[in-house]
């Protein structure tokens, strides 16, 4: 399977292979705040919750320290971002090339929707870390139930890398497509996968002409967006990520729950709203680059 495409590639990431890559600048976020549950009122606990959020922070001549989703790949690299009060780089390692100091770290800090003002001294991110905060995967889980005789190959000639290429090719040329994944059931053996498709109609025609091309384990569902219809939605919403609309850090493709994917700072409740407005509801998900920490005396956010 093609990783999915994405407008940005998250610096939390990135940082766990210690490089930067091409990516697009993103703007400053003004998003919204969630609120804590059990919190005296809505402003009191938009004040006290914090946020964790592993991220390259980065000082230039154009601004202070920022933290920031993705970067321009250059040397020294450029990006924009909230900026990160409370920010001390004698406390930390760092690089400096003619006059941009950066790095990777964990923070800590509550978020007013601008910017994230520090509550825990920061944190170099050393190797074998694991990055705080970031996105909620999809499962990509095996949704179908394994049929009789377990999860086999039904055409051993139809399975190669060159059959996965025209299987490729020939779902793209199908309106009804919807989208699809690789899954890796328990029990399956080594290197054997399940190819999981999605349509909007018609599963059994659909398989039949899938079995032309592929003759490994297969799994098809119906769902209610096509591909050409999740692209249409995922285009305009790269323009808009590129225009620096306020709070849209990237966009990523999810075949598992049928929709588009747009990475925010904290998603909140109005921007869903908007969205499910103006694409339709459940066609776009909202995905959190920074994760709430629980409040004393509360429980964390799912």
């Amino acid at each position: 399977m093609r990783p999915p495409f994405t407008a940005l590639r998250t610096l939390g990431a990135l940082a766990a292979l210690s490089a930067l890559v091409l990516v697009t600048a993103c703007g400053q976020e003004k998003n919204a705040n969630r609120t804590a549950p059990g919190s005296a009122s809505e402003s009191d606990a938009n004040r006290r919750q914090q946020y964790a959020v592993t991220t390259v922070v980065l000082a230039n001549a154009s601004h202070g320290p920022q933290i920031c989703h993705s970067a321009r790949m250059m040397m020294p690299p450029a990006c924009s971002g909230p900026d990160v009060i409370g920010w001390d780089w004698d406390a930390v390692t760092s690089q400096s090339v003619r006059g941009t100091r950066w790095g990777t770290y964990h923070l800590t800090g509550t978020w007013d929707g601008t910017r994230l003002t520090l509550t825990e001294p920061a944190k170099d991110l050393r190797p074998g870390d694991k990055p705080r905060g970031g996105t909620d995967d999809p499962d990509f889980r095996t949704p179908c139930e394994a049929p009789p005789g377990g999860w086999k190959p039904v055409d051993r000639s139809k399975v190669s890398h060159a059959a996965e290429q025209r299987l490729q090719e020939l779902l793209e040329q199908d309106p009804e497509y919807g989208g699809h994944w690789i899954s890796y059931p328990k029990g399956i053996g080594r290197g054997r996968t399940v190819t999981v498709v999605t349509f909007t109609g018609d599963l059994p025609g659909n398989e039949r002409e899938i079995r032309t091309t592929w003759g490994g384990p297969l799994c098809l569902l119906t769902v209610e967006r096509s591909q050409q219809e999740l692209r249409t939605v995922r285009e305009d919403l790269v323009k808009r990520v590129n225009a620096g609309t306020p709070g849209y850090l990237g966009v990523g493709s999810d075949p598992v729950n049928n929709r588009v994917r747009l990475y925010v700072p904290v998603p909140s409740a109005p921007m869903q709203q908007e969205l499910d407005r103006r694409y339709g509801k459940g066609a776009v998900g909202l995905a959190p680059w920074m994760h709430p920490k629980a409040l004393p005396g509360t429980a964390s956010h799912p």
